[in-house]
C-alpha cells in the first residue's frame, strides 16, 4: 500500500498593498483579500512613518490565527503565479521571512545599475539563495518577527530605513530568509 502525501493546509496571512499617495499599480484580479494601506504626504515626505503604518495595520487587522503579513509595495506588480508561489513558500515554512526576487532600479536606489531587493551584505546583481538583507517589494514577515519589531520601536522607523531595521531584527533573532522560487515580481520604479 502506497502512502499519498497529505496536502498542506494553507496558512492564514494578512495581505497588505502599500499605496503611496494613491499611485499604486492596480491589483487586478489577484487572489486573496487584499487590504490597502494608504500612505500620503506628511512632513518630510517621502521619508514618512512606514514602520508606524505597517505595525498599525498589523495590530488593527490581525487576529490570533494569522501567521504573519504579506507586503506588496505599490510600485511592484505581481501576477497570480507570483501570488501562488509566495503562498506555497509561506505554507511550507511559515516561521521564515519570504522574499520574492525583485530587481530594484537606479531611479529608486540612486545606484549605478539594478540590484536585487534581497542580498547578503552589499547590494548586488548576484543571485543569493540565503539573503540577510531584504526590502518589502513582495515580502512575507512572520508574526514572531512583527511582534519583535513592535517591541523594538517599529512605530518610529521611517522610510527608507524601515526595511533595513526589520532585516536587522530578523538577523538578530536568527529567523531564516528564503527567496521565493517561481516568483518574479516587477518593480516598476525605474
Amino acid at each position: 500500500m502506497s502512502m499519498q502525501p497529505v496536502p498542506m493546509q494553507p496558512v492564514s496571512v494578512i495581505l497588505i498593498r502599500v499605496d503611496w499617495d494613491r499611485t499604486a499599480i492596480p491589483l487586478g484580479r489577484l487572489p486573496g483579500r487584499w487590504h490597502t494601506l494608504h500612505l500620503g504626504p506628511e512632513p518630510g515626505y517621502p521619508f514618512g512613518r512606514k514602520g508606524l503604518a505597517l505595525i498599525s495595520a498589523w495590530t488593527q487587522i490581525q487576529m490570533a490565527g494569522e501567521a504573519g503579513i504579506v507586503i506588496l509595495d505599490g510600485d511592484v506588480a505581481i501576477d497570480p503565479v507570483d501570488y501562488r508561489a509566495m503562498m506555497r513558500a509561506i505554507t511550507a515554512e511559515p516561521s521564515a521571512v519570504h522574499v520574492a526576487p525583485a530587481r530594484l532600479w537606479p531611479k529608486s536606489t540612486q545606484w549605478a545599475g539594478w540590484t536585487w531587493a534581497h542580498h547578503r551584505g552589499e547590494p548586488s546583481q548576484e543571485e543569493c539563495a540565503d539573503p540577510t538583507v531584504f526590502s518589502f517589494c513582495f515580502t512575507y514577515l512572520p508574526r514572531r518577527l512583527l511582534e519583535a519589531c513592535r517591541q523594538a520601536g517599529m512605530a518610529k522607523w521611517a522610510f527608507p530605513t524601515c526595511d533595513s531595521k526589520v532585516t536587522e531584527v530578523a538577523e538578530r533573532m536568527k529567523i531564516p530568509v528564503r527567496v521565493v522560487a517561481g516568483a518574479s515580481p516587477k518593480h516598476l520604479h525605474y
